[in-house]
């Protein structure tokens, strides 16, 4: 590998230009961090917005604008497709599901959305502007910015092979052309992402500048946001480092590329992984080898607390709620009982996680054992309920509920597969029955299995396809919702039908069973058009 040379995926490393670009056209007076965010919008663009507190850029910067996670059609495939980014961002909208400034959400959508206000304000493309504005003060020549890596010649003939590391090995993975290019899809050098660390490293003052301002480059490490007994923070879009906060930048991760970023300004330090391989356990260990840990935190005397509130199931924050992509977020539920008195077990029964966490503070835990971004666990208790909870770094979760717990998202699922191939079972044996003229043909009976079993096959299909991240369709997924809405629909009709003839026990018991699975087809969003 050449430093000078060797191109990589940087991943959400992207996102710390958009930071730096706001704060530019912040000292330029351009546009204010506290202000509403459609000021600077086309009117009406934001269509998905249910709370009535304005977002602001310095909510996008925190991941605190509410929005739920969106991963449609979130890459191109060749670049015959590519489409004004401004149409990216209006095209699949995630709905605001928080009230802006509660909950740490991360969301590549928020930091795309602003790249569009940099292009707004600025009267340049996003892609111009960085090039201008950044890249080349800095000499950054073997960096491209766009989603297909043009606006550099040459740049290609010396990109990494991107792999992912599976049981059996290295797989290859494919190049990452997305459409919110600005969250993610910088391409370039190790050496070139240097000259943008220790710029952002060294003190103000220096001759190269992206500032005009030193106060300016201050502000941008000032702490914006923290969430309850986190372990770090974010600064106008940087993260802190765990246990860390002078410590702040970004991680990054593709299909086949894992990255870190983070710059030290105190010590004029700076440090930079590039994998050509997507695997985090790696990286963090260099981190941790790298930085010297924090000891234990001092545990705080509390008085007697009720810990009962705290035991439950929690989703990521950063979740689809509104269709089939929940199941991805599912996959990641967190179990939290009590262990003893005091302390708390934490399972995350799909991950092979079970960590053991000790009081240090008024709900806040900690686990000496765990890897340094989860070593800290800490609720938000508002009323006597939890609001949230902190864990990995500032990354948020909430309480799921009975139905969107481990247990509720088990058993809909299972009941949905189970009920898929009871109707196929069903199916088959009324159409044998009539094959070997056991039984005479009544469409209804025959025709409510079909709808159940196109039912099943729908969401089955639709599941398989949304575990393939960043390659998620929107209308593949809505032909598949269409087909499960026309199915229940028939399946209701006819299923009434089949009772109102025959009126008996066999017929209220068929239409029952399909009720139950188009319910669980609703639980799980397979019957929810994007």
């Amino acid at each position: 590998m050449d430093p000078e040379a060797t191109v990589f995926e940087w991943g959400s490393i992207s996102k710390t230009f958009v930071w730096v670009s706001v704060m530019q056209l912040v000292e330029d007076r351009k546009i204010d961090l506290e202000t509403d965010i459609r000021t600077y919008l086309p009117d009406g663009f934001l269509k998905n917005l249910r709370f009535a507190e304005p977002v602001t850029l310095l909510h996008l910067m925190n991941h605190t604008a509410g929005f739920e996670e969106e991963l449609l059609d979130l890459r191109y495939y060749s670049a015959s497709e590519e489409i004004p980014f401004k149409e990216v961002l209006s095209a699949h909208q995630p709905k605001q599901v928080y009230p802006p400034g509660t909950v740490s959400a991360y969301s590549n959508y928020g930091a795309a959305l602003a790249a569009l206000i940099v292009e707004e304000a600025s009267g340049q493309s996003y892609k111009d502007y960085i090039k201008e504005h950044i890249l080349l003060p800095l000499g950054m020549t073997h960096t491209s910015v766009g989603p297909f890596w043009m606006d550099v010649d040459g740049l290609l003939d010396h990109k990494a092979k991107g792999y992912s590391y599976t049981g059996k090995g290295f797989r290859r993975e494919d190049e990452m052309h997305l459409r919110m290019y600005p969250a993610g899809a910088m391409n370039g050098t190790a050496a070139d992402l240097l000259l943008f660390a220790e710029w952002l490293a060294k003190e103000p003052g220096e001759e190269i500048r992206l500032f005009k301002s030193p106060e300016t480059k201050e502000r941008l490490f000032k702490e914006t946001w923290c969430s309850y007994g986190a372990n770090a923070g974010l600064s106008h879009g940087f993260w802190q480092y765990a246990n860390h906060p002078g410590i702040l930048g970004h991680e990054g991760g593709t299909y086949g590329f894992k990255t870190q970023f983070w710059v030290e300004p105190e010590a004029e330090r700076a440090i930079l992984i590039l994998t050509n391989v997507m695997e985090t356990d790696y990286c963090s260990a260099i981190m941790e080898a790298v930085i010297e840990q924090d000891a234990r935190p001092l545990k705080q005397e509390v008085g007697s607390r009720d810990l009962s509130m705290l035991f439950g199931d929690y989703l990521p924050a950063r979740s689809a709620w509104s269709y089939v992509g929940k199941i991805q977020a599912r996959m990641q539920i967190i179990q939290i009982s009590k262990e003893g008195e005091e302390n708390l077990r934490l399972k995350m029964p799909l991950a092979d996680k079970d960590l053991l966490y000790e009081p240090v503070g008024e709900y806040q835990f900690y686990c000496a054992e765990a890897i340094p971004e989860e070593r800290s666990l800490a609720f938000s208790v508002l009323d006597g309920r939890v609001t949230s909870m902190t864990f990995r770094l500032a990354h948020d979760y909430v309480p799921a509920g009975p139905l969107n717990g481990f247990a509720g998202s088990f058993l809909s699922l299972g009941s949905y597969i189970l009920l898929t191939v009871l109707w196929l079972a069903i199916l088959i044996v009324l159409s044998s029955k009539i094959v070997c003229k056991r039984s005479s043909f009544q469409w209804q009976r025959i025709i409510l299995p079909i709808c159940g079993l196109i039912l099943g096959a729908a969401g089955i299909a639709g599941m398989f396809h949304w575990f393939s991240l960043y390659t998620i369709i929107s209308t593949e997924l809505n032909i598949v919702a269409g087909i499960g809405i026309a199915a229940a629909i028939c399946g209701i009709f006819t299923g009434f039908s089949y009772v109102v003839k025959r009126k008996n026990r066999a017929s209220v018991l068929t239409i029952v069973l399909f009720a139950l699975q188009i319910i669980s087809a609703w639980m799980l969003g397979f019957l929810t058009v994007v």
